[in-house]
């Protein structure tokens, strides 16, 4: 059976191989799966991607910050972990090992573009660095899978231009500084004003919300869609569908929205069906999300792009 979703069993990182005593994400990818399977009564199938390649990588960071990435400190700081959450002496794997877990990931990105553009749709049940500089990883990001694959297409030369709809409640800082004065990549960020990162950088539109304004947050994106699309036309789109707005992420930085599963759900599939009914490549990647509960964002989401590839479930599905 064709598949147009991305995944590994391998996207799960237990930290305590690593030597750290600290809850991080859960896999969301595995929950939402699980709730398909039994939305149609059958495993519900997916393809396993390669890791991306140091060349691939080098694409976008600069090679004296994948140095650094050889040194257990920047992860530590990059994860923000203190040290009494670090007991290396536990470790079944050397800290800087972790890099292969991220390079796996972001290869269920890459292979999500490429399926899009075979097929229309497609969903990496992960990934999503989007705070990743060129120089510098930052937000539990340390490579930017989004830039890399865009990068990889268009230097193949699959794809000339690219557009990246980043609707995590943080700013895609990170595309945002990578794609500057590149006329090829549109970046548009919907995200919250007050939330971190603190000091933003400037993607092609942007649209700060204030957490006074969240009753607007479909009416603003539905608008930056439509202005989006009147003034790049892409090759290709990737969606960065954070679940990290949704009332039931418990990260304490994302309290400015906390915006209900309705809304979340009305999101996505205005996002999808706006680039479907369009026939523009479309693939979609997790981004944030904390908490025991978020996958449901995400596996509405995944539900909503399989209805629009043709699958049906055979019964509605009434969250709210």
């Amino acid at each position: 059976m064709k598949t147009n979703l991305v995944f590994s069993p391998r996207y799960k990182t237990p930290l305590s191989d690593f030597g750290f005593d600290k809850p991080f994400a859960l896999d969301r990818g595995e929950m939402v799966l699980k709730r398909l399977s039994e939305d149609i009564g059958a495993p519900v199938p997916y393809l396993e991607p390669q890791p991306i390649t140091d060349e691939q990588i080098r694409l976008v960071h600069t090679p004296e910050y994948l140095e650094t990435l050889k040194n257990p400190k920047t992860w530590i700081d990059l994860f923000e972990f203190r040290d009494s959450e670090y007991f290396p002496e536990r470790a079944l794997r050397p800290l800087p090992t972790i890099i292969e877990d991220f390079k796996l990931k972001s290869g269920g990105t890459l292979r999500a573009c490429e399926i899009s553009l075979e097929t229309g749709l497609a969903a990496n049940l992960g990934g999503g660095y989007h705070h990743a500089f060129p120089d510098q990883g930052r937000g539990y990001c340390p490579i930017n899978d989004i830039a890399i694959a865009i990068r990889h297409l268009q230097r193949i030369g699959k794809i000339k231009k690219a557009m990246i709809v980043d609707l995590d409640f943080h700013q895609g800082d990170g595309t945002a500084i990578t794609f500057q004065n590149d006329d090829s990549v549109f970046t548009f960020s919907v995200h919250s004003e007050e939330g971190w990162p603190e000091i933003k950088q400037r993607s092609d539109l942007d649209i700060p919300i204030k957490e006074i304004e969240k009753e607007k947050y479909l009416e603003k994106t539905e608008a930056g869609l439509k202005l989006s699309l009147s003034k790049f036309a892409p090759d290709m789109v990737v969606y960065v569908g954070g679940s990290d707005p949704y009332e039931k992420d418990v990260l304490p930085g994302t309290s400015y929205f906390r915006l209900p599963l309705s809304v979340m759900k009305a999101r996505d599939e205005l996002v999808i069906d706006t680039f479907a009914d369009r026939g523009i490549s479309f693939a979609s990647v997790f981004a944030g999300g904390y908490g025991p509960d978020v996958w449901e964002v995400h596996y509405l989401a995944t539900r909503k792009l399989l209805e629009r590839s043709g699958l049906s479930f055979g019964k509605t599905y009434s969250c709210c």
